[in-house]
């Protein structure tokens, strides 16, 4: 059996959950569970700035490409796919970030290869890979899927109307080396993740950061991360003076145990999530999160007023929840060990990844045949939400080629029939 696991990658892309997790659950996989797997990345950019693609050629893992700005359609990126799976012997692939995989199930299950695709979170992206490839009823569904929260296992499993195999393992994180001590006179509360406005809303999370630290003298905040908002973010803090937020830019999966374990408090006020990474690694640091609540894995993972505090705005209810440990530490240390344990019963790497290969190892007995590629892929059903870039149709360009060259007779006839009408008036 061979497995082949899709990622994705770019230049800079060091603030990604689910790319922090691809390095830690395939070599696990490789050394304790003796899978033979490997990855394929669909990247763009220069690839010796990628950085999970350097963590790979640096452990000497095998991996794959595909280039996006090269092989730029989709249906020929699936014929890729399909031309590395078939080239490689590989009997399973994981739909896991790239949507030509998911497309890749349509031929694959021909050749009886199961297709496990992985919902990440609880966006319209993933809700339309839900509705293209578990609910729908042409032949692109899925043979198996993997939410990593129970909310988007539940959410699949509604539109299941495949009857695909369907479970929740979420992402997982190590066991903390080092974890969080308490508090002596200031709370230090930390935010890591990709500085975007879409999900994230960074932005606003940094207006909250300075209004609470104006207003609450035992408050300091620290931002990690990078993304598209990273100059928007400085030029924001820079015009803003009389706080204790600082920005310290991108770290690294090996070394984010560190840096949270300086810090007391985790936050997210995303507008939506799956089952955060970076928030499993902060409470598996003794970081007592307080989150902004919404429908997936922060009401999962944090137990209101146990372990944590899901908290109704960005502004005075969140305020509240950080006065409230910043006034009491004996409550945050009994949340920290409560955090710990949450993670180290349910949410560790070990937990998770033991799950990924009893389910990989299920795939062990199954006969596969040889795998056809067509020479012509026509992709049917709606696009998803983003990063579904299709082949024109030949008569949609037929199309837009006529309407094209008709819009340039216009102008070329137009200023022909205006100087007749004016010669006709100058005649009379």
């Amino acid at each position: 059996m061979k497995i082949l696991f899709c990622a994705t990658d770019r230049p800079g892309h060091i603030a990604s959950g689910p790319n922090a997790w691809i390095q830690r659950l395939i070599p696990d996989l490789r050394l304790k569970y003796n899978l033979e797997v490997e990855v394929l990345f669909v990247y763009s950019g220069d690839i010796s700035l990628c950085p999970t693609i350097n963590f790979f050629m640096e452990n000497e893992l095998p991996f794959h490409t595909i280039n996006r700005k090269k092989i730029n359609f989709i249906s020929d990126q699936v014929k890729e796919i399909l031309r590395i799976i078939k080239k490689g012997d590989f009997t399973v692939l994981v739909a896991n970030l790239v949507v030509p995989a998911f497309y890749c199930a349509k031929f694959l299950k021909k050749s009886n290869v199961p297709v496990v695709g992985v919902l990440h979170s609880n966006d319209l992206f993933y809700k339309s890979v839900i509705e293209n490839f578990i609910e729908s009823s042409n032949e692109n569904f899925i043979t198996h899927a993997v939410a990593v929260s129970n909310f988007l296992g539940a959410l699949a499993s509604e539109k299941n109307t495949n009857r695909i195999h369907i479970e929740t393992i979420p992402c997982g994180t190590p066991t903390a080396n080092t974890c969080a001590e308490k508090p002596n006179d200031t709370l230090s509360v930390l935010y890591a993740g990709r500085l975007e406005v879409e999900q994230k809303q960074i932005m606003k999370l940094a207006e909250s950061f300075l209004n609470a630290s104006r207003k609450n003298p035992k408050l300091k905040f620290t931002i990690v991360g990078s993304g598209t908002q990273e100059n928007n973010l400085k030029k924001l803090l820079d015009e803003n003076k009389d706080h204790s937020v600082c920005y310290k830019g991108a770290v690294s999966p090996s070394n984010i145990g560190e840096e949270m374990a300086k810090h007391h408090v985790f936050t997210l006020l995303s507008d939506f999530e799956g089952m955060p990474v970076a928030l499993m690694e902060g409470m598996s640091s003794g970081l007592v999160p307080v989150c902004l609540q919404e429908e997936s894995g922060i009401n999962e993972i944090i137990k209101h007023g146990v372990n944590g505090f899901v908290v109704k705005n960005r502004g005075q209810d969140y305020l509240e929840k950080l006065s409230i440990l910043s006034s009491d530490f004996s409550l945050w240390e009994s949340m920290s060990q409560e955090s710990i344990k949450a993670i180290n019963s349910e949410y560790s790497s070990d937990i998770v990844h033991a799950k990924w290969a009893v389910l990989l190892k299920s795939f062990e007995t199954i006969q596969v045949r040889p795998i056809q590629i067509p020479s012509y892929i026509r992709l049917k059903g709606d696009l998803l939400h983003y990063g579904d870039n299709r082949k024109p149709e030949w008569k949609d360009i037929l199309i837009q080629d006529v309407k094209k060259e008709w819009s340039n007779f216009k102008k070329r006839a137009r200023p022909r029939t205006r100087l007749r009408s004016l010669f006709k008036r100058n005649e009379k």
